[in-house]
């Protein structure tokens, strides 16, 4: 019966519908998780210490890996699971799934370790030092090296869970774990007197709590679940496994490249003021919830995508892409004008500090030009994952960070002291759009040529 609903929503629900079906619950589930991280913010400035809102700002590129692992395995173990429903693989599917989790979660482990043994000198490399450094290395140990693990199988377990058609599922179990990261923040911060030390450990928590919703989840629903995982590891072909490598790749790289933009960044800001530090992190958490909601809509649909690439119906397929793009610049242009028009007021909601307000409201309204066009590269990235087009999705990973950006960022820096590295964000983003616009209509003016190709690639 359960596999029947989910069978429906892949097959047979209006386009629209199905997307909303997916797509909503995910983006609900993220902006939860965002809610929990902008609390840790919030509730870390108002304590007034910059100095702790600066520590984790510059924390934010060693956590940001975790998501880089998780989606290696995450997304590309995700896109395989959904193909394999589509073409009827149901048994290797659980396989899949299984591997996922093993390989996530040992990889995870060492870098955890690394992070333990390494912290301080990769915090000083950040360009972290006194106090900074020591409030950095106290959130780091509560989120990476205690915390990395659950975090990791968390975000992995809700891939998995997704892929079957199961977003509600995977959306409440990402914001059981939310919800009580926002409780338990206060109380550690300021009832216990932790500070930065208390908001780690309160996303330590909640990412177990979370995994351990998911987890009982799956063990409770192992029989009607298309997807049977397994207790003990489970031999995957080696033909999944580069599989899932090649897809997870480009999504990890995103992450990979973005915090090694995001480590240069915060060194050229380590020239100025501690306020426009604090105010940069602020900046960033502010524009992710937009970048979120974009993403959510693409993670959303696809196992849509992927299930009807593998099943045959490119129209549906089609469909669902173009009704998600549009579905995102409306978002996007919402977002835009609302962030234009509020961003000193959204800043002041995180801090009163007045120096780091007006650091803050200016490099919130530079970054966020780049709305309406992150949104196209994450649906187009997200078409190309579904369809195992790991080249294109690489070329579109590496582009938006890691390419031009850093040379760009000592050019703009040059010309624009500080401000100059706001806007080579929205430049990359708009020159990564294009190309991905380019290379979609590129598949589709080969139509089923490319498609072809692409299925003997596969098989």
């Amino acid at each position: 019966m359960e596999q029947t609903k989910e069978k429906q929503i892949f097959e047979q629900l209006p386009v629209p519908k199905a997307v909303f079906t997916l797509a909503v619950p995910t983006v609900i589930s993220q902006l939860i998780v965002l809610i929990y991280n902008l609390a840790d913010t919030w509730f870390i400035g108002q304590t007034g210490d910059t100095l702790q809102v600066a520590a984790v700002t510059v924390s934010y590129p060693i956590f940001m890996l975790l998501s880089a692992f998780a989606n290696l395995f995450g997304i590309g173990g995700g896109s395989l699971i959904s193909r394999l429903l589509g073409s009827g693989k149901e048994e290797e599917a659980g396989k899949v799934g299984t591997f996922a989790l093993w390989a996530s979660g040992t990889v995870i482990l060492f870098y955890s370790l690394a992070v333990w043994i390494f912290g301080r000198q990769m915090l000083s490399i950040l360009g972290s030092s006194g106090q900074t450094l020591d409030f950095a290395r106290k959130y780091l140990f509560w989120t990476v090296v205690i915390g990395g693990l659950p975090t990791v199988l968390n975000l992995v377990l809700a891939n998995i869970v997704r892929a079957q058609g199961k977003a509600k599922i995977a959306s409440i179990g990402m914001s059981v774990g939310g919800i009580l990261n926002i409780i338990l923040d206060p109380i550690f911060i300021f009832t216990m007197h932790m500070n930065v030390a208390g908001a780690a450990l309160a996303t330590c928590l909640s990412n177990t709590v979370s995994m351990l919703y998911l987890l009982q989840h799956v063990v409770r629903n192992r029989k009607d679940s298309a997807v049977k995982l397994t207790i003990l590891p489970q031999k995957v072909s080696a033909g999944s496994v580069k599989d899932i490598l090649s897809i997870g790749t480009p999504a990890a790289l995103q992450i990979l490249l973005a915090s090694v933009s995001n480590s240069v960044m915060i060194r050229f800001m380590n020239g100025y003021a501690d306020s426009a530090i604090s105010g940069l992190g602020i900046a960033q958490k502010i524009e992710i919830i937009p970048f979120q909601v974009v993403q959510g809509i693409s993670s959303g649909v696809l196992p849509l995508i992927a299930y009807n690439y593998a099943s045959g119906n490119r129209k549906r397929m089609n469909d669902t892409v173009s009704f998600s793009i549009r579905l995102g610049l409306i978002l996007s242009a919402a977002f835009f004008v609302l962030i234009e028009l509020g961003a000193p007021l959204i800043v002041r909601f995180f801090i009163a500090d007045p120096e780091t307000i007006t650091y803050g409201a200016a490099f919130t309204r530079l970054r966020c030009i780049a709305l309406p066009f992150i949104n196209i590269e994450f649906m187009l990235i997200a078409v190309f994952q579904g369809i195992a087009s790991a080249r294109q999705a690489l070329v579109l990973s590496f582009f938006r960070k890691g390419f031009l950006d850093l040379p760009l960022m000592i050019l703009a820096n040059l010309l624009w002291p500080m401000y100059g590295l706001m806007l080579v964000q929205p430049f990359m983003e708009f020159s990564g759009s294009m190309i991905a616009l380019g290379m979609y209509r590129k598949q589709q003016g080969f139509g089923s040529q490319y498609m072809q190709g692409l299925e003997v690639k596969e098989t």
